[in-house]
């Protein structure tokens, strides 16, 4: 009876538990070498589970990564000049295929701040630093 008891509280914690990352879906690491802290005039402004990605640049950006607090990553949809896009929070991933936590009206854990955004466009040419408008603790 002990035995079984025991188990089933650990049963119950563990399944309480966020599930470890999937390494299936897994991103690249960070590129610190790359790192710049100068910024450009493309904001980046939380909205729940989501982010509006709004380029008021005149510069187009085809094949960008968007990486976040230097962790999570995701390949972006081209981001034209003058163009505003949405991202899903949920679907950026770091390095050992965990998610961003970007909570929700069902999650019981309090969601990840956005701290830093940035785009890669190459795996040479230095990082491009975005401005995060309106994070909210």
């Amino acid at each position: 009876m002990k035995l079984l008891l025991v188990s089933t509280v650990s049963l119950f914690l563990f399944a309480c538990q966020n599930p470890s990352g999937n390494p299936e879906l897994a991103s690249v690491p960070y590129p610190m070498g790359l790192h710049v802290s100068n910024s450009v005039p493309i904001q980046v402004i939380r909205d729940e589970e989501f982010v509006k990605i709004v380029n008021s640049t005149a510069d187009d950006y085809n094949t960008a990564i968007l990486w976040v607090n230097q962790r999570y990553s995701a390949k972006l949809a081209p981001l034209l000049a003058g163009q505003t896009m949405r991202v899903n929070l949920w679907s950026l991933r770091d390095s050992f295929g965990e998610q961003f936590n970007a909570g929700g009206i069902w999650r019981t854990d309090e969601p990840t701040p956005l701290v830093i955004a940035e785009l890669q466009i190459s795996d040479d040419n230095p990082l491009v630093g975005l401005i995060v408008i309106g994070q909210q603790d």
